[in-house]
């Protein structure tokens, strides 16, 4: 099992941590810190297991973790988010009875669209004065971090997930599996009844409760991420992409991708072929 340290990922004095991390499609298996931890979902999906308990992770998700929480994650193409590490010493007495909420209460929790965009534009600006470590940077630095958890307490709500029954961790560890392996064929509730072990009803319920959105919802945006890995990659073409992932009308691919994305496929390919090389 893995164990992470605060102190070979700061860069000021401050005990702070923060970055914005892109990772490829991986596996990251079970492991702890010595501080707190708060990830903040940009982009993307995936699933996250604290304590065994395992929830989906969707844009606008905040975990909040103690050192004590276990947990683990697998990341689909197109995940991006912040994270955060912290020892509870940055703040003054008066702070940490102000955020007691948020650091004793783990779990998983969501920001509403409006309040995520400026969070995450805090965030940028925290990364940046890390980064450029001028004279002041600790000051500057503990103010952004101040503002960020300020925002957090205001506007963040716990999300079902992570405390619910054993049977239904199970039903729904089930599905995110199906999911993962089968995410190119036409899957419907009735696939996700067959493995859960219970009506197309319930399972339409039982997904939509424990993660926010619609079990079709989440298929298309896991389909999407791929395609954006896929067409990153640069191998095939675009109606090869979306056969390969379902969509064999490429006119629905594109308003699919359209829609949840911001630009056709094309418009993504040449943004990310645009990019610079390091």
């Amino acid at each position: 099992m893995q164990y992470f340290h605060l102190h070979k990922y700061t860069r000021t004095a401050l005990p702070l941590a923060v970055w914005l991390e892109k990772p490829i499609p991986l596996y990251q298996e079970p492991h702890h810190h010595d501080c707190c931890e708060i990830v903040f979902i940009c982009t993307g999906t995936g699933w996250a297991a604290v304590n065994g308990q395992r929830s989906p992770i969707l844009v606008g998700d905040v975990y909040v973790l103690t050192p004590s929480d276990l947990h683990e994650f697998s990341s689909n193409p197109g995940l991006m988010f912040y994270n955060i590490m912290f020892s509870p010493e940055i703040f003054s007495a008066e702070e940490k009875a102000l955020f007691a909420p948020l650091l004793t209460d783990q779990g998983r929790y969501t920001v509403p669209p409006a309040q995520r965009e400026q969070l995450m534009g805090v965030l940028s600006e925290l990364v940046a004065e890390i980064k450029e470590n001028r004279p002041g940077v600790t000051v500057a630095a503990r103010a952004l971090f101040l503002r960020f958890m300020v925002g957090l307490l205001r506007h963040c709500t716990k999300t079902q997930g992570t405390d619910h029954p054993g049977e239904k961790h199970k039903m729904i560890s089930r599905i995110f599996d199906l999911i993962s392996r089968r995410y190119c064929e036409k899957l419907s509730l009735y696939d996700l009844a067959e493995v859960a072990g219970c009506s197309p009803e319930y399972a339409g319920r039982l997904f939509k409760s424990l993660t926010g959105i619609t079990f079709t919802a989440y298929l298309n945006r896991y389909r999407i991420d791929m395609a954006c890995y896929e067409l990153e990659k640069g191998e095939r073409t675009i109606s090869e992409i979306a056969a390969d992932l379902g969509y064999f009308d490429t006119a629905y691919f594109d308003k699919c991708f359209s829609r949840i994305i911001g630009m056709s496929p094309l418009a993504y390919r040449k943004r990310f072929a645009a990019r610079p090389r390091h």
